[in-house]
């Protein structure tokens, strides 16, 4: 099947997400998943999709999180691949119970929490942007649990499910929010 392009997929965000900080968090975990589809070799608009409309229901299911993900995908269900929705769904598996299988899963999941820890610590930094932000920072952040503490570290540790090492998986989720920080807005 083929999915629908990044553009239309953009286009549907907007169209169902109206909280701005949101929209940034959904391109901010497409931006890591695209760039760690590429160093994996793997199908990078897939990939990308995937974060990109991981929460696209978010604003309809935040009051009943075990719908989060489930909605999502049936509002995309017809314009991506099955492999895509699977990994909407994985993304909150612990309310879905929709348990991560494959490398999309796990990455999808990994990209969601890293992409919130890079931005807490972006915003603790003296101009709080991006650009001030180091793999050494957030990886202290990583082990400093009373720092954000809503982001869920092992989460981001399923990286190495990847093959990926936790600091390789840091350098590339900032790496990739960095190209990306005009309109992320850090």
């Amino acid at each position: 099947m083929e999915s629908i392009t990044r553009r239309e997929a953009i286009d549907k965000v907007k169209q169902n997400v109206s909280d701005d900080k949101l929209r940034k968090h959904m391109y901010a975990v497409s931006d890591i998943m695209t760039i760690v589809a590429e160093e994996l070799d793997r199908d990078v608009k897939q990939w990308s999709l995937s974060g990109l409309l991981h929460d696209i229901d978010y604003e309809k299911t935040q009051e009943d999180f075990k719908r989060h993900g489930k909605i999502s995908a049936d509002m995309v269900s017809g314009e991506v691949s099955e492999e895509i929705l699977e990994a909407i769904r994985a993304h909150n598996f612990e309310n879905t119970g929709f348990e991560p299988e494959n490398d999309m899963d796990y990455g999808l999941i990994a990209a969601d929490a890293l992409s919130g820890l890079i931005v807490a610590t972006a915003l603790v930094m003296p101009d709080s942007s991006l650009e001030e932000v180091r793999v050494e920072s957030v990886m202290k952040k990583i082990g400093d649990s009373s720092f954000a503490k809503s982001i869920d570290r092992d989460r981001i540790k399923m990286c190495e499910e990847l093959g990926l090492e936790l600091e390789k998986f840091v350098e590339l989720g900032l790496e990739a929010m960095k190209k990306d920080s005009e309109r992320l807005g850090l």
